[in-house]
């Protein structure tokens, strides 16, 4: 693996049933950039975020972050690892204030609420701990202004930005992004965009999306899935006038 690179997928292979849904697949995002992986619905995408965050078990291939197999490792190990993910569809806790959806990414950082919620010593350490970092990302992420508010209620586009801090609470090496722009406006997708611009000098970025807008915006390299296989991996530039791209989205011909 090469020694600069952060993420390192090889031949990773995924079937359900008689289906393939991962045929081999093979990609390095270096450290400290972002790779948007991009294609059309049920090429993989998906399936590929599930096998990082060990939420699916591949029938063959390997995955290292920073020189560690992540797939010898127990699932609940992979967090603790700086492995943070938002999802497609918000988890946030409804009932919970803002600043309590993002204290809950901290457990991340190795700052759990186990302690506190059996009144453990060091419990109120470990919950300023929790709170601090928790409105460090929301003042990062301009949401210090609703912290205390509910979840229930805010703006859809605003629900994404508090999903997005706490992935971020996690303090990640590696953030992977699930269709962040899903369900957003254009103000609010350019909105989003900048604040990954902002972020992502700290961290290495996955990033799932079919807002072409933002993954070309955003992404230093870009793979592109079609029926489990990667069909082109470059430059947005480069990937934006590859032919087995525009056959895999627009159907002409490879």
């Amino acid at each position: 693996m090469p020694k600069d690179a952060a993420l390192t997928v090889t031949d990773l292979v995924v079937r359900f049933g008689g289906v393939t849904a991962l045929a081999g697949v093979s990609f390095t995002v270096p450290r400290g950039k972002v790779c948007g992986l991009i294609g059309p619905n049920g090429a993989g995408k998906t399936t590929l975020f599930d096998c990082v965050s060990r939420l699916t078990r591949p029938k063959s291939g390997r995955i290292d972050l920073a020189g560690r197999d992540l797939l010898a490792l127990p699932a609940h190990r992979v967090a603790a690892l700086g492995v943070a993910r938002t999802f497609q569809h918000l988890g946030l806790v409804p009932s919970l204030s803002v600043r309590d959806n993002v204290m809950l990414g901290a457990q991340g950082a190795g700052i759990g609420f186990l302690p506190a919620a059996l009144r453990l010593p060091g419990v109120r350490s470990r919950e300023r701990q929790l709170r601090e970092r928790a409105d460090a990302v929301l003042d990062r992420l301009a949401l210090a202004g609703i912290a205390a508010r509910p979840a229930a209620g805010l703006p859809y586009g605003t629900l994404k930005r508090i999903e997005l801090a706490r992935a971020l609470a996690a303090d990640p090496d590696l953030l992977m992004l699930d269709e962040p722009a899903s369900g957003l406006s254009h103000e609010e997708v350019d909105e989003l965009a900048g604040v990954i611009e902002d972020v992502r000098a700290d961290m290495t970025v996955l990033l799932v999306e079919h807002h072409m807008g933002m993954v070309m915006r955003l992404s230093d390299t870009v793979v592109v899935l079609d029926f489990g296989r990667v069909v082109a991996t470059g430059t947005p530039a480069q990937v934006s006038e590859d032919p087995a791209v525009l056959a895999a989205y627009l159907g002409t011909p490879a």
